[in-house]
């Protein structure tokens, strides 16, 4: 499972490591193609991954961080200046990268070439790192363009949804969630994808003090603080809200969500992180939680047999 332990070299003031270890995807990579880029298994034979390719230059930079090896750090930036070389631009819009497949349970909904915002956000933290650590050409640009989908509404494409009308309420902002599959009319807020996204903005601030990024970030860290008990089932957490069924995280997905409050709240102070770290991760030490977490999973699985749950990303 990709992402369950913290990264080692993880710097708040500067990008340096990223805040998951994706150490083990440098040390045995999957299939490449002639460029050493990662691919996978697609219906018409091999595509490339920007997912997998932004794990490997992440993974690569932990292992040059412990070992110093100038290889990784060469196989970072060429992975790195692949993202810059392979971004799609949306006409009048943003930059990003496509994936190679659509997942079997969406194909109704997404199309092919679809973007995925977990996928984006880690493609962008890799470019970012690039310009920090590298001064690497074309990447402080590459990463503004991409941040675009960020500020972009589901509805036109990017994967920022509203919750809320602006304004009704005293004058309180609206909320904002950043949607992993952005489908106007299915809201699923995927909670790891929105906080890779909340990382992303933080590590992008710290190279560039963009006030339209400053004011996404504050807001996405808000809004998550207001909506994250609806992520806690009392004794586990769910990985989205997708409105069909709410399913219990699988348990690797559950640390991961631990660890991803204990790095928001050393991020931002916000207390609502810090003891949600504190209370998830006592319902993973309770043997009767993760038994239950298991037999409502299973359920959620055989009712949702007839119209699937979208798949957790990793």
């Amino acid at each position: 499972m990709a992402g369950d332990k913290l990264g080692r070299h993880m710097d708040f003031s500067s990008p340096r490591g990223y805040y998951l270890d994706y150490s083990h995807m440098a040390a045995s990579e999957p299939e490449c193609d002639e460029r050493g880029v990662p691919v996978v298994r697609v219906k018409d034979g091999r595509a490339s991954s920007p997912p997998l390719a932004a794990r490997s230059a992440l993974g690569n930079l932990e292992l040059y961080f412990e070992s110093g090896n100038p290889e990784r750090r060469e196989r970072f930036s060429s992975l790195a200046r692949w993202l810059i070389d392979s971004m799609e631009v949306v006409p009048g819009s943003f930059g990003g990268w496509s994936m190679p497949d659509v997942p079997r349970s969406l194909r109704s909904e997404l199309p092919e070439g679809w973007f995925s915002a977990s996928a984006h956000a880690e493609c962008v933290a890799a470019l970012v790192r690039a310009v920090s650590l590298l001064h690497m050409e074309g990447a402080a640009e590459a990463a503004r363009r991409a941040l675009g989908a960020f500020h972009t509404s589901v509805e036109d494409g990017g994967f920022l949804r509203e919750i809320g009308e602006e304004g009704t309420d005293c004058g309180v902002e609206s909320l904002v969630f950043i949607e992993e599959y952005p489908v106007p009319e299915a809201p699923r807020m995927v909670l790891g994808s929105h906080v890779r996204a909340v990382w992303t903005l933080f590590d992008y601030l710290n190279v560039d003090a963009d006030p339209g990024v400053r004011a996404l970030f504050s807001r996405c860290v808000s809004g998550l603080a207001f909506s994250l008990e609806r992520f806690d089932l009392g004794y586990w957490t769910t990985a989205s809200l997708d409105g069909r069924r709410v399913r219990p995280a699988s348990s690797e997905r559950h640390r991961t969500h631990v660890l991803m409050m204990d790095t928001l709240y050393r991020m931002t102070g916000e207390a609502a992180f810090g003891e949600a770290a504190r209370r998830w991760r006592g319902y993973g030490k309770d043997p009767r939680n993760k038994a239950r977490a298991r037999l409502e999973r299973a359920r959620a699985a055989l009712a949702n047999a007839r119209i699937p749950l979208a798949p957790e990303p990793e």
